[in-house]
């Protein structure tokens, strides 16, 4: 099918070759340019399609797929417990009874009243049990759409998860100001944490989320130094004065210090998936956002790479890799395994759509590098792909970027061509991943049900 759809696209390049030689030059010129302009709406609509099918098929599950709270789970904080029973109040939880049918407890699960609060890259799923005075025993993540790592450096971090603890239902809805109550982020999942928090606070208030439970707009350093590292970005992009442009070697080492170690906020993959599961926490992170929408809409709208070109702190390590060692050394490729090597990113994306689809237990932030560089929260995964396409960069430049990177891919197939250049081999690439997600998406419980019986 592959080759099929890629042999398709050849012959629509050169059928539109042929039409264009039959017109004069400015009409050639012409035709390009809205025909050029109709494929960028078409691709960044390919991806728009693909995201609100990942989307709705989440709400889909949320609704349809819940996760109803079981005993074994009360037990861990009320060891009495024997039987759960339904509460038809506004509260909506259940009462905790022990093997005499006496009330010794309260739980409630924080969606999906707070299912709107996003952490990293999602809303997180929490139990609150209670005695039977609704004073607070313990809170426990049950589920999370957030990043995995995030999620265990939370729950594994018991100063934290114990900020409610012996505190009233009241006290515990008033708790929306983070730092006037004293709970204070987890390092390295600091927007995961407050998350949960608010969730926490959000779902206990007793009118189910009054306007003060809102995630109003934060605007903290972190969002100025991003706001600032994409104005930054523009400059180098479009101002293209030679007395500028060398001070860029500057640059890259304070965009790599600054972005990877300091704020750690790199697209990713992961990121992106749960977003388009959860949607974007704009208010929460408006620096990121606008890092976001910068690396999308500016290559989409003027073909610079904004992002990859001068933002991103992995390329600007490939590029000082490439200065290493002396060009006798670099490889190139040829063109067959030059056309294999592409197929990488889109695998990988692919993969993100299976796991998202299916919920597999794969932790997408591994398929990348860039959490390799959050060194207190760094997996395994990231660090060894980390490693060998830094390695691999030192022979063949900028490899991990050209054929590895599906956060890369996706910038650059959305990004607008130059040369009057219509129809590319990402083109079939995009219609197949278009394609894959439609059946995902509308064939998910026989498909669901299949992988479960084998």
């Amino acid at each position: 099918m592959i080759p099929l759809l890629l042999e398709t696209s050849s012959l629509l390049r050169f059928t539109l070759w042929i039409i264009f030689e039959a017109i004069r030059p400015q009409q050639i010129k012409q035709a390009i340019s809205v025909r050029s302009l109709i494929l960028q709406i078409a691709r960044l609509g390919t991806l728009i399609a693909i995201v609100w099918m990942i989307r709705e098929h989440q709400l889909r599950l949320r609704v349809q797929g819940d996760r109803p709270i079981t005993l074994s789970e009360v037990q861990v904080f009320l060891p009495q417990a024997h039987r759960l029973s339904a509460d038809d109040s506004p509260k909506a939880g259940l009462w905790v009874h022990d093997q005499n049918g006496k009330n010794v407890g309260y739980a409630v699960r924080s969606m999906p009243q707070s299912r709107d609060i996003i952490g990293y890259s999602g809303p997180s799923d929490a139990l609150i049990v209670s005695d039977a005075a609704l004073t607070v025993l313990g809170v426990a993540i049950r589920h999370s759409y957030d990043t995995p790592s995030h999620v265990e450096d939370v729950t594994l971090d018991y100063i934290f998860m114990e900020s409610w603890n012996g505190k009233s239902w009241d006290q515990v809805a008033e708790m929306t100001d983070l730092k006037k109550a004293r709970i204070y982020g987890v390092s390295g999942a600091t927007r995961t944490s407050e998350a949960l928090a608010l969730s926490v606070s959000k779902r206990l208030d007793l009118n189910n989320g009054g306007p003060h439970h809102s995630q109003s707009l934060t605007i903290r350093w972190q969002d100025i130094s991003l706001f600032l590292i994409v104005c930054g970005g523009l400059v180098f992009a479009f101002v293209k004065k030679e007395k500028l442009q060398s001070y860029r070697w500057l640059w890259s080492i304070a965009v790599f210090i600054t972005l990877a170690f300091i704020l750690g906020d790199l697209l990713a993959l992961a990121l992106l998936v749960g977003w388009a599961e959860s949607g974007i926490p704009w208010r929460m992170v408006p620096g990121l956002t606008l890092l976001f929408i910068s690396a999308v809409l500016v290559p989409w709208a003027t073909r610079q790479p904004v992002y990859c070109q001068y933002i991103c702190p992995h390329g600007h390590a490939q590029r000082w890799l490439m200065k290493v060692l002396p060009a006798r050394f670099s490889l190139r490729p040829d063109i067959d395994f030059k056309w294999s090597l592409k197929w990488i990113a889109p695998s990988l994306i692919l993969l993100a759509l299976i796991t998202s689809f299916l919920k597999l237990p794969i932790d997408l932030a591994g398929l990348e590098p860039f959490d390799a560089y959050l060194i207190q929260m760094a997996g395994k995964a990231s660090i060894i792909v980390a490693f060998v396409g830094l390695v691999i960069s030192l022979f063949i430049p900028m490899a991990y970027c050209h054929y590895a990177c599906p956060t890369g891919w996706l910038l650059n197939f959305v990004r607008r061509q130059g040369g009057g250049k219509l129809l590319r081999s990402d083109d079939a690439i995009g219609l197949l991943l278009l394609l894959i997600t439609f059946i995902l998406y509308y064939f998910h419980s026989p498909i669901h049900t299949w992988l479960v019986s084998s």
